[in-house]
């Protein structure tokens, strides 16, 4: 398959403006936009990867990915700080977090909202029996809503030491997931906790009710895929040249044609999502230490 790099974005909403309610369009381009795959750049300031600025724009996403989207318009001024410790809170209390998922979900949250011009459904928060008790089902649950074309984003997340292990993971997710009952079930508890506030919520409860039709759903159905990896290209590049894009394109191919050559055959529309960094073990570490200090406000 043939990739290249475009300075623009996706095509979906493309009759409302693009927001980008987390400007993270400072930090990271949208580099490679094809059928069923996208690749974000976060690239290089003075021969150093923009390490701090990535680590600020995803820590940003926290509090609407825990309180949800809908509460972001009323929270007092009198409770914003122990509103953020709330959502801090409810991300996780464990020094056990390298090998949590939260942080890959973060990065999916923050993609979705700022390149894709979703509007989260609900938060997976919601579904959590305790702190420290991961959350199961999909790992973010967004709409999108482009005049008469209504799309339910149904995403999952990976955070791996290498691009093919996170693909395979994924590959694995599609299998487990992308099928008739793992949706209904998912559907039955989504939508029983659909804020009131959410636009279009008819449309919604609809498509997810126990009776509607499977071709219904799957059509209106995107499920994207976001792979978070340590790369290569950081061993060989410290600055925005030809050749680091060069090499940039040639990794998220071979990347794409794996995801593609192992995918199963679906009616469902599944994009992947690809961030290559330096070190994942350190971008976790980092965001722990985010998470730790709103914890302690």
């Amino acid at each position: 398959m043939l990739m290249f790099i475009i300075k623009g974005h996706g095509n979906y909403n493309t009759k409302y403006q693009m927001t980008r309610p987390f400007k993270s369009d400072l930090v990271i381009d949208e580099q490679i936009s094809d059928i069923g795959i996208r690749a974000y750049h976060v690239g290089f300031d003075k021969n150093e990867f923009r390490f701090a600025p990535l680590v600020d724009i995803i820590r940003n996403v926290i509090p609407e990915f825990s309180l949800g989207y809908h509460c972001g318009e009323n929270i007092p001024l009198t409770e914003i700080i122990e509103r953020l410790k709330e959502a801090a809170e409810t991300v996780y209390l464990t020094e056990k977090y390298q090998t949590r998922g939260e942080f890959g979900e973060l990065i999916l949250h923050l993609l979705l909202r700022d390149f894709h011009n979703t509007i989260p459904l609900i938060s997976k928060m919601y579904f959590k029996d305790s702190h420290n008790v991961p959350a199961h089902g999909f790992d973010g649950v967004q709409i999108t809503i482009n005049g008469d074309e209504k799309k339910l984003w149904l995403g999952e997340s990976k955070l791996y030491k290498t691009g093919k292990s996170g693909i395979r993971e994924l590959l694995g997710d599609i299998t487990k997931h992308v099928n008739e009952d793992y949706i209904r079930k998912e559907f039955n508890l989504i939508s029983r906790k659909l804020p009131s506030s959410v636009p279009e919520i008819e449309h919604w409860r609809q498509l997810m009710d126990k009776h509607q039709r499977l071709d219904k759903i799957f059509s209106n159905i995107v499920i994207p895929m976001v792979c978070t990896y340590n790369s290569e290209l950081f061993k060989n590049h410290n600055d925005n040249t030809k050749e680091y894009f060069d090499d940039f394109v040639n990794e998220c191919n071979d990347l794409c044609t794996r995801f593609n050559n192992g995918k199963p055959e679906s009616d469902v529309e599944i994009i992947l999502l690809l961030l290559p960094v330096p070190d994942k073990d350190a971008l976790n570490s980092e965001l722990d230490k985010r998470l730790k200090s709103m914890q302690r406000i």
